[in-house]
């Protein structure tokens, strides 16, 4: 790894951290990149945790960590939430010492997130007391990224960030951070990658893959990895691509996981499990206490015993209960619990781990997603329009602007979000909507409209993209067709760089 600690021109008191790798250091990173016997026994039945489980869908389980750092899986009506919620200010000295756990989590969301985004500034290092800047080859992106970002110490990755293509152009104003995220995200959760695996579900997010290890045997680097990456864009205001499955945002926050949460990581799994907690007479269906498994390459394996010698023991009715909560600990749990923990020590090692404990877990995945839905009033209303002459704008810009919004108000929801992403650089909207939008250093900045000249067609007429400022240039068109063709035309283009302005 080459890393120098440089002073920027403009001030003496700024701190500069330039990663990035030289070749001997990048070989060795691509090398970083390159493992029962069943038996017989007796199972009692727990008349307690099991019934009310099966009785009662919304209680169940909970991922718990304790202070070492090791995770666990305990019933939920074990652990107590206090009311005051404690923050080492050792580790992080600009954090506040104690939340009031409940007057935050009664917040409205909006509020809520108002507070939390006051709490990351405290967290994060000033710009003018150090910053990074990541230098890293587009063709080794995830590589690079890794082996650097998991080099530095945790505290440092809560400095501001800056993003360098090497032999690239282009100065870092908030685009290519937001380019970054989003190369990640394409590489970590594609499924040849090997990490995530999609939820069985018709709106599905990603689940862990439990073969990981097999895949990748560097797999609980990566989590940590994209743990520092989720905390990361936190901290700069950057949004994932990628949706998470509703168990892996609660095992995220710690939260209660109950048996009706199978259906979001399979549903012909909860539909059976269903049917069997329903039914009676199922020892003629001759299920014992383990799972079948496979390998990466759908290959069976030994069967899995969800208990000791759980081979040896037949499923009745006396015992279901206890099989399918054993079966919910199996998958929720127990196939994923390495990784589970290394994600979460990725994260916390960078944000105080009871930061987020005010949200619930559909409040999660608005803070880590954004919104899905693109509002177009919304955006309409916060969005700035500059004509040529701001003080006489003609009647022609004023028919572009309104043919510009009629257009987005009749395109899908996916084309919607490829027109932001094209201007923007991402395709989803931050918590507080439209009014959100950020620039280089985390600070708003709204969607703008610039209007300007016809050039020489076809590539005159071409509306062009500063996603570092999120705006985009609109020529005079001439016709709402001519708008719709052209803006159809670059939202379909998928390109991938600032090879636009």
């Amino acid at each position: 790894m080459h890393a120098r600690t440089s002073f920027s021109s403009h001030t003496e008191s700024t701190v500069e951290t330039e990663l990035m790798l030289t070749p001997s250091a990048a070989a060795s990173a691509r090398q970083l990149l390159r493992g029962s016997t069943r038996k017989t026994a007796k199972i009692t039945k727990r008349t307690d945790t099991s019934e009310t489980l099966m009785a009662q869908d919304s209680v169940g389980f909970v991922r718990n960590t304790d202070d070492l750092g090791l995770v666990s899986w305990v019933p939920a009506d074990t652990i107590r939430m206090s009311e005051a919620l404690i923050i080492d200010t050792e580790e992080f000295p600009r954090a506040s010492s104690v939340i009031d756990f409940e007057s935050v989590a009664a917040l409205p969301f909006r509020h809520k997130v108002r507070w939390f985004l006051q709490e990351l500034d405290k967290v994060a290092v000033p710009w003018e007391e150090g910053h990074l800047l990541l230098k890293i080859r587009r063709d080794a992106v995830l590589e690079e990224s890794m082996h650097l970002l998991m080099l530095i110490p945790a505290a440092d990755i809560r400095q501001r960030l800056r993003i360098e293509f090497i032999d690239e152009p282009g100065l870092d104003a908030g685009g290519l951070l937001r380019e970054w995220v989003l190369l990640l995200c394409e590489r970590l959760f594609d499924g040849s990658y090997g990490l995530f695996q999609s939820s069985h579900v018709e709106n599905f997010g990603y689940w862990i893959n439990t073969n990981s290890a097999q895949l990748k045997p560097d797999h609980l680097k990566c989590f940590e990895f994209i743990g520092r990456l989720i905390a990361k864009c936190l901290l700069e205001g950057q949004l994932l691509t990628v949706h998470f499955s509703l168990p892996l945002l609660k095992h995220i926050l710690g939260v209660p996981i109950s048996f009706s949460d199978l259906e979001f990581l399979d549903e012909d799994l909860c539909k059976n499990a269903n049917w069997l907690r329903d039914h009676s007479d199922v020892d003629t269906l001759s299920l014992d206490f383990t799972v079948q498994s496979f390998d990466a390459n759908g290959k069976a394996l030994p069967p899995i015993e969800l208990v000791p010698g759980g081979g040896g023991i037949a499923v009745t009715d006396a015992n279901k209960d206890e099989y399918l909560v054993a079966l919910l600990k199996y998958h929720m749990f127990d196939s994923v619990h390495e990784q589970v923990a290394a994600l979460l020590k990725g994260i916390f090692d960078v944000l105080p781990r009871n930061l987020l404990a005010a949200f619930d877990y559909q409040e999660l995945e608005l803070l880590i997603c954004g919104v899905p839905k693109i509002d177009v009033d919304d955006w309409k209303r916060h969005t700035d329009v500059k004509f040529a002459d701001f003080d006489h704008p003609s009647k022609a810009e004023h028919k572009v602007i309104d043919w510009f919004w009629a257009i987005v108000a009749e395109f899908s929801q996916d084309q919607r979000a490829r027109l932001l992403q094209f201007v923007t650089g991402t395709s989803r909207v931050p918590v507080e909507g439209f009014k959100g939008l950020l620039s280089n250093d985390g600070r708003v900045r709204r969607f703008g409209i610039q209007m300007v000249g016809r050039g020489i067609p076809p590539t005159g007429l071409y509306p062009k993209a500063h996603t570092c400022f999120n705006r985009i240039d609109v020529p005079l068109y001439t016709s709402k067709e001519e708008v719709a063709t052209y803006l159809t035309l670059v939202i379909n283009m998928e390109i991938t760089g600032f090879t636009m302005q």
